[in-house]
């Protein structure tokens, strides 16, 4: 039985991201495990082959970024991010599923050209538990697949314009916040994780530029910077 909780994901996942955040606003410690994107070797004990995949020092799994961030809040200490007044919790619930919404835009924002899917898969060559040749293969067609999925992505969701797309979305989420410093108020809730975490995962990326298009949700993105010590960084 591992002594370690650990978070099985994929460093440009949203969804791994919206955990990370989590599991940084609650202060607790847990390591990560890169999985091979084309074999998901490191997931051979689980039935469940998506990520992120929680697993505790108890040996619990968690699937799903929402079940994990519920889960992990339950069960560890730190501040409570679900809300529980009842008007409350209901807006918060509104906001996650709306986090859906925006979630969908960032493939065709980051995936619309091979160039840009390369710098998307940079970061395997930064990853030393894989080979020289897997991290050429896992770049090379992940890129290649990936451009693939957001132009089906961009078509099914009747997109005409991506990047305008993403920064309606990012005005949307400017306009419930209301005048609020989090969408949980003076301290980020569920939401506010979730948020933050889709938007990381496009971080040091071209897409990043976009979210400097509001001052109230570029203001935001600071502010969870500060509560979480994970910076957002614009692209070069």
């Amino acid at each position: 039985m591992s002594t370690t909780s650990k978070l099985y994901q994929y460093e440009v996942c949203p969804f791994c991201w919206k955990v990370r955040t989590a599991l940084a606003l609650k202060k607790v410690p847990y390591e990560t495990v890169e999985v091979h994107p084309l074999n998901k070797k490191e997931l051979q004990f689980s039935e469940y082959k998506k990520v992120p995949v929680w697993t505790d020092k108890e040996g619990k799994q968690v699937n799903d970024s929402n079940e994990i961030m519920s889960y992990i809040d339950k069960n560890y200490e730190g501040p409570k991010l679900f809300e529980e007044d009842i008007t409350r919790a209901a807006r918060e619930k509104a906001l996650i599923e709306w986090s859906e919404k925006y979630v969908k835009a960032i493939p065709p924002a980051i995936y619309s050209n091979f160039g840009d899917s390369l710098k998307a898969f940079d970061y395997i060559t930064k990853t030393s538990k894989f080979s020289w040749h897997q991290k050429a293969l896992i770049k090379f067609s992940g890129a290649a697949v990936m451009k693939m999925v957001a132009k089906k992505s961009k078509e099914r969701q009747g997109i005409d314009d991506v990047n305008a797309h993403l920064v309606n979305l990012t005005k949307e989420w400017e306009t419930a916040l209301e005048g609020q410093k989090f969408a949980g108020g003076d301290k980020p809730n569920a939401a506010d994780a979730a948020v933050y975490g889709i938007t990381m995962s496009i971080s040091t990326l071209p897409a990043s530029k976009l979210m400097s298009a509001y001052p109230g949700f570029h203001k935001w993105i600071e502010d969870m910077g500060q509560e979480t010590g994970i910076a957002f960084e614009m692209a070069n």
